[in-house]
C-alpha cells in the first residue's frame, strides 16, 4: 500500500505544478503542508510536480502582477491564456497553480483565488496575499466542479467557506462527506 510522508493511504493523486510570479506574502511551507494533511487525510496524495519562480520580462511583470478577478469557469480568459504561455510547455496533466501579486475584482475588492479556469486548462490562481488556506481551498473548487453546490460554505472549520481570511490561524478546516464524495469523482485526480 503506497502512503504520503503523513502516513496517509494513496487512493488517488493530485498533481499539481506550482508557478510564482510574486512573492507569497502567506507561510508558502505551512500553505504546502496542510494541503498534503487535508487531501492526505482523504486518501488523495499531493503531488507537486514542479515548482518554480517564473522570470519574467518588466512588461510582463507589469502586465500579470495584478490578475483580473472575474473568476469565470469554461471560457477563455486574455490573462489566463498569458499565464499558460508562460508555462504551456511544461503542463501535460495535473493543475496548474499560478501564485501572483493580487486579484482585484474591482478597483477596491480582491480576492485571495480563484479557480475559473478555460476549458482542459485546469488552474488556479492564488494571490500572494492570500492565506495559507487559499491554496487547498481554490484546488477544493478545481476538483469539485463549478457546477457543484454549496459553492462555499458557512462553517469556518470547512475549507469551502467563502474567504480562506474567516478560517483562524492554526486550525485545520476540513472537507465535508458531500464534498468529498464529488472530489474523488474529479476528472483531475490520477490513480496512485
Amino acid at each position: 500500500m503506497k502512503t504520503d510522508k503523513h502516513g496517509n493511504k494513496c487512493d488517488q493523486r493530485l498533481l499539481v505544478h506550482i508557478f510564482s510570479l510574486a512573492l507569497p506574502q502567506f507561510d508558502y511551507g505551512k500553505a504546502i503542508t496542510f494541503a498534503e494533511k487535508l487531501y492526505g487525510s482523504n486518501g488523495i496524495y499531493f503531488d507537486i510536480g514542479q515548482q518554480q519562480c517564473l522570470a519574467l520580462s518588466a512588461a510582463q511583470q507589469v502586465k500579470l502582477d495584478v490578475i483580473d478577478g472575474a473568476c469565470k469557469w469554461d471560457q477563455n480568459n486574455a490573462e489566463q491564456d498569458d499565464l499558460f504561455n508562460l508555462v504551456k510547455a511544461k503542463i501535460y496533466s495535473g493543475i496548474a497553480v499560478f501564485i501572483v501579486g493580487g486579484i482585484k475584482t474591482s478597483a477596491t475588492d480582491t480576492l485571495a483565488g480563484c479557480a475559473g479556469h478555460a476549458p482542459l486548462k485546469p488552474a488556479v490562481v492564488v494571490s500572494a496575499t492570500g492565506t495559507m488556506y487559499t491554496l487547498a481551498h481554490e484546488l477544493g473548487h478545481v476538483l469539485l466542479t463549478s457546477s457543484y453546490s454549496p459553492v462555499h460554505e458557512t462553517s469556518n472549520s470547512n475549507i469551502m467557506i467563502n474567504g480562506t481570511h474567516n478560517i483562524p490561524a492554526g486550525s485545520s478546516p476540513t472537507f465535508n462527506a458531500s464534498q468529498i464524495t464529488q472530489i474523488k469523482k474529479s476528472k483531475h485526480l490520477l490513480v496512485c
